[in-house]
């Protein structure tokens, strides 16, 4: 009360301002500073409106979890909703970071929209009230809006450096875990396999080396009621939304199998940062180049084993459509070409009465464009490619034999002898380059080859010189991890032996062991196995063995 003239007037401020309260704290303040909680955010702010008479609280909006640069929160949209409406024309923040730490958006709302919305706006702990605004703070805000975007920047960037170790490191950083997989109870960053999701992993690969097109098998697990991968994560409480919105309940599709089909997961192989923003202004996510994908090789578990995976990739890169009346594909879809144009050879059907009789074309020959027929019955080639698995299994049955007639020292010192010979051709070659280069200016100085030629032949020395290193480089570390080598790898051979008894044949054995078939014009069929380079070098292994037994 304050006596005027014998009078006693109350003082009332001029204004009373409708304040809505407003609150952020973003994910990294969780594990930062206490102060900062939503709780003495709100409780500053309350003691700030008791003791200004000005003030009346209207309402309080907050935003748990989110970035400063972002303005498209909730609570933020909120406190902007409650302004355009009329029910506040004041806002309340403990700092001028919770408003937000993107230098030019808060300067926008400071400088621009607040003043043309006449909205006070209070930074309690700055000491910013926009009603009591002087000279100084015209610097101060500024001045303190880019220190809190520095502030920002440099977070994002520790984050970054921080996701990209972690990655490198194996943990896996993902929200969910890939069908199959489940992330440890002990260890967040860790994969395990989750058996039942994992078997029917197994069984999609397996129904794929059968010939099966992706949408025969989204169909075939439909059929038996499995749950697609988000129904999946969904039943086992995780909060899982896909970004396609469905009335319906998901199913398996064509590309829901492919994708698990394609998936390195499954061989071990973490492959993190495929997709990310360019810096923390950004926030819509882009591609990133397969260059800076993080991958870390046998990280987890595999569910499917690298031969089986790595067959299912080349079936999948092959032309293997099946007819509209089959669910699989033809045993030998995708493996035969024409070795004269190299073009695939397709199939095609005559009929002659009530028999239809099968046969493979070239198909630059069948589209009339060149090349001729190279023409064969589907019988008499499915009989000529089985007679080869059975002739090149029964080589590698031999093979093994020998192979286990001599000890692994014997193997190993053979080995080790042919890439020392190896090793001095490389380093004799390497030094060869290396005079050549070195005489060329005395050439150059005697005048045998000009300036022009002198930089010609240097460059192409100097790249001759890069290429004998590489190459010497890559035999003296074969060497090395030969030297670590306790036994031959067996891992191909086997993927023969497991068929010595094969009367017929299948799509899983042909994808297995056959890479080509080329088919010539007189009918000659010539088959080009898979591993054939493994199975050159053990043969060159025995024959320098039993040279060295002479």
């Amino acid at each position: 009360m304050i006596p005027l003239g014998g009078l006693t007037m109350a003082l009332y401020p001029e204004k009373i301002y409708r304040s809505m309260a407003y609150y952020r704290l973003s994910k990294n303040d969780h594990a930062t500073h206490e102060s900062d909680s939503i709780s003495n955010q709100r409780k500053l702010i309350q003691n700030y409106a008791a003791t200004h008479d000005d003030i009346e609280l209207v309402g309080e909006a907050y935003d748990d979890g989110y970035t400063g640069t972002n303005y498209n929160r909730p609570g933020f949209c909120a406190v902007m909703e409650a302004i355009e409406s009329g029910k506040a024309d004041c806002v309340i923040v403990k700092d001028l970071s919770r408003l937000g730490r993107e230098y030019i958006e808060t300067g926008k709302y400071l400088e621009m929209v607040f003043p043309d919305k006449g909205v006070r706006f209070i930074a309690i702990n700055d000491d910013v009230d926009s009603d009591h605004r002087s000279q100084g703070d015209d610097i101060l805000i500024p001045v303190k809006n880019i220190i809190n975007e520095s502030q920002c920047r440099e977070l994002s960037k520790k984050l970054r450096e921080q996701f990209r170790l972690q990655r490198s490191q194996g943990e896996f950083l993902g929200a969910f875990a890939s069908y199959g997989y489940l992330k440890s109870t002990e260890d967040r960053h860790k994969l395990v396999i989750d058996d039942y999701a994992a078997e029917i992993v197994r069984n999609i690969f397996a129904l794929k080396m059968q010939g099966y097109s992706q949408q025969a098998i989204a169909e075939n697990l439909n059929h038996m009621g499995i749950l697609p991968p988000s129904e999946y994560k969904k039943q086992l409480g995780l909060r899982y939304q896909s970004g396609f919105k469905s009335s319906k309940r998901a199913a398996w599709t064509a590309m829901t199998v492919r994708k698990i089909l394609t998936n390195t997961i499954y061989v071990g192989e973490l492959v993190q940062g495929k997709r990310g923003t360019p810096n923390y202004k950004v926030k819509k996510m882009r591609e990133r180049k397969p260059e800076d994908w993080v991958v870390v090789e046998h990280n987890h578990e595999p569910v499917i084993d690298e031969l089986l995976f790595s067959a299912v990739q080349k079936m999948m890169q092959r032309d293997t459509r099946t007819s509209p009346d089959h669910k699989t594909v033809q045993v030998l879809s995708g493996l035969l070409f024409c070795p004269d144009c190299s073009r695939a050879m397709c199939r095609r059907v005559v009929t002659r009465g009530q028999k239809k009789f099968y046969y493979y074309v070239c198909s630059t020959s069948k589209k009339g464009i060149g090349c001729s027929s190279h023409s064969i019955s589907q019988e008499k080639l499915e009989i000529a490619v089985l007679h080869a698995i059975q002739g090149q299994i029964q080589s590698i049955v031999e093979m093994d034999t020998l192979l286990q007639q001599i000890s692994c020292n014997e193997l190993l010192a053979v080995k080790l002898k042919r890439l020392d010979i190896l090793i001095a051709q490389a380093a004799q070659e390497l030094e060869r380059y290396e005079t050549f280069r070195m005489k060329l200016y005395e050439a150059m100085t005697d005048g045998l080859v000009d300036r022009e030629e002198y930089h010609q032949m240097r460059k192409r020395y100097t790249q001759q010189i890069e290429t004998s290193e590489q190459a010497l480089h890559e035999l003296e570390q074969r060497r090395k991890e030969t030297e670590e080598e306790s036994a031959p790898d067996r891992t191909w051979m086997e993927q023969f032996l497991q068929y010595q008894n094969i009367t017929a044949l299948d799509r899983e054995v042909v994808v297995t062991l056959i890479d080509k078939i080329y088919v010539y014009e007189n009918r000659e069929v010539h088959i080009d196995f898979n591993f054939r380079d493994e199975m050159a070098e053990i043969y060159d292994l025995l024959n320098a063995a039993k040279k060295e037994a002479v």
